[in-house]
Parts: structure tokens; C-alpha cells; sequence
């Protein structure tokens, strides 16, 4: 049988857990196109729009929404050159996010582990 106290700290691990698996790092890797398009920048380095889409099935224009969404999550760069958009990947701050991540789950493992 459970006490508050189990029962309060069950409550807050569950809370912690959602916190850690319901954020936007999850929400933008969960796609897997996005991946695709990380490990394609990884790999080639950076590329403009019509080079990245030009390597996937999907259309130019959901290629570019994908592009968005990983941008905003900070996970590319983004520069004008003349008419281009040139897109690279921000590595460093894919690695913080996933670090991030790794040590919020440590430390749930050391409050929730019975």
C-alpha cells in the first residue's frame, strides 16, 4: 500500500517523465523525414533547399516545412546567399538538447527508482 509521500513522488516522477518525452526535441525527431534531413546535412554539410529536397520523394514545399520546424528547434542554421536559403546543421546544439535530455533522465532514475 502507498503512502502520500510514495504516492506524491510517483506523481511527480510521472510528471517529470511526460516533461522529459513531451518537448520538441522528441516532437521534431518522432518525424522520420526530419531525421532523414539531420543525417543528410551531417553527412553533406550544408545545402540549399532545392539540393536537400532534391535527395527526398516529398515535394520541395514539404521539405521546406520540415526545414522549419527543425530550424525553429534551433537544430539548423539559416543564411541568405543571394536567392538561396543555405541550410546547415547546428550539431553542437543537437549534442546540448540530447545532453540535456540524457541528465534530466539520470536524475529521474536517481528520485524514482524505489
Amino acid at each position: 500500500m502507498m503512502n502520500n509521500e510514495n504516492l506524491k513522488c510517483n506523481m511527480d516522477c510521472i510528471k517529470s517523465i511526460e516533461e522529459i518525452f513531451d518537448n520538441e526535441l522528441f516532437k521534431v525527431l518522432s518525424e522520420p523525414i526530419r531525421c532523414e534531413i539531420i543525417k543528410y546535412l551531417a553527412i553533406n554539410g550544408e545545402s540549399d533547399i532545392s539540393t536537400i529536397a532534391g535527395n527526398f520523394i516529398q515535394d520541395r514545399s514539404v521539405i521546406s516545412r520540415h526545414l522549419n520546424q527543425i530550424y525553429k528547434l534551433n537544430l539548423l542554421t539559416m543564411r541568405k546567399e543571394e536567392r538561396r536559403t543555405i541550410y546547415n546543421l547546428n550539431a553542437l546544439e543537437l549534442l546540448n538538447k540530447f545532453e540535456l535530455t540524457t541528465e534530466k533522465i539520470r536524475l529521474l532514475i536517481g528520485d524514482c527508482n524505489p
